[in-house]
């Protein structure tokens, strides 16, 4: 049984994190000093902005340049030219679901996907109201809404179906793991339910852990500043020990890569504690993972830790939002559009 005081915590912490991608100041240590009172103003509203415009990100002053590495002088669609793309300004990206394909929704409320090659979009469903915590694969999207599971197929033409009750507490984080659904709460640990049966059931050996990308699982910490000590592989067993760099708290990782802060600077390090990288003036969400353990996002840049190198993008206003693999803004009527899944690998 969880107590009330725990339960809080935990809901307050989810608070935090999506404050933290709502609004960043870029300045770490003010970030600190406003977390708890910024917790409980957003605790009721950010469930409600999670299907506006995503996280909301908005940069006071240009970034400095990263330490050690030339600031590129080319843009991102120089860069990753087939990464970027114009959406319509009636659609918001949700997730990156391959290359060429972007899960996103409208203000009707529909889930679509959009094909960059055909720039036509096929519908999905249409969510119930109230925010939902989406994932998404090649065959399926599935969320978590009105306390069950849904599922819909992505190839679109049928309806959406109720699979099954979400058990655990404060559960913030969702996932597709081939013919099954998983989900994490900080208080009780994952949890899987069968698409077809639609029975649920705790995932052997991971109390204590949260989704980090599935099936990697970390012992994430409530408190945002605390370094995790384990990552763990629920499908192989494989555990790793996260070593921090000297005075790196905070740390967030994947099975290789994690992202962290020391004093005013954020920090990428490999998970054993070697290679650290100082991106210095490239404010980073202390709370967030290196997407695909690869990409760090941050003020009008992005850290591809594969290639050591640091990818700028330009918007109007220095406004921009970010989301599963996407990184978005307003742009001449339209929606520019970062899609890392689109990028080539590291030579």
């Amino acid at each position: 049984m969880k107590t009330e005081e725990e339960l809080a915590r935990a809901l307050r912490t989810i608070a935090e994190r999506a404050q933290e991608r709502d609004l960043l100041s870029g300045m770490a240590t003010k970030r600190r000093h406003r977390r708890q009172s910024r917790a409980r103003a957003a605790l009721a509203s950010v469930c409600a902005a999670a299907l506006g415009w995503g996280a909301l990100v908005v940069w006071p002053s240009p970034p400095r340049p990263m330490v050690g590495t030339t600031k590129p002088d080319k843009t991102i669609e120089q860069i990753w030219p087939q990464a970027v793309f114009t959406l319509p300004g009636r659609y918001r990206p949700v997730a990156a679901i391959s290359a060429t394909r972007v899960l996103v929704t409208t203000e009707r409320r529909t889930i679509e996907v959009y094909d960059v090659t055909t720039r036509r979009a096929r519908v999905v469903a249409t969510l119930p109201p109230g925010p939902q915590t989406v994932a998404v694969d090649d065959d399926r999207v599935a969320w978590l809404a009105e306390g069950y599971v849904w599922v819909a197929p992505v190839r679109g033409g049928g309806e959406a179906r109720r699979v099954g009750p979400v058990k655990g507490e404060a559960v913030d984080r969702i996932a597709l793991a081939g013919d099954q659904v998983v989900w994490s709460a900080p208080l009780d640990g994952v949890w899987r339910m069968s698409i077809e049966e639609g029975v649920s059931e705790k995932v052997a050996k991971s109390k204590g852990l949260q989704l980090a990308a599935w099936p990697w699982a970390i012992d994430e910490p409530l408190d945002l500043r605390t370094n995790p000590t384990k990552i763990v592989n629920l499908e192989t067993g494989t555990i790793v020990a996260i070593t921090p760099a000297h005075g790196v708290e905070g740390l967030r990782c994947g099975p290789t890569w994690c992202l962290g802060t020391r004093s005013d600077e954020s920090v990428v390090q490999r998970i054993d504690g070697s290679q650290v990288r100082v991106l210095n003036g490239l404010s980073v969400l202390p709370s967030s993972y290196p997407y695909k353990d690869r990409f760090v996002i941050g003020a009008m840049a992005i850290y591809d830790a594969h290639a050591d190198g640091l990818v700028p993008f330009r918007t109007a206003d220095r406004k921009w939002s970010t989301d599963q693999g996407v990184i978005f803004w307003s742009w001449k009527g339209g929606v520019r559009v970062v899609n890392l899944a689109a990028v080539p690998p590291a030579q």
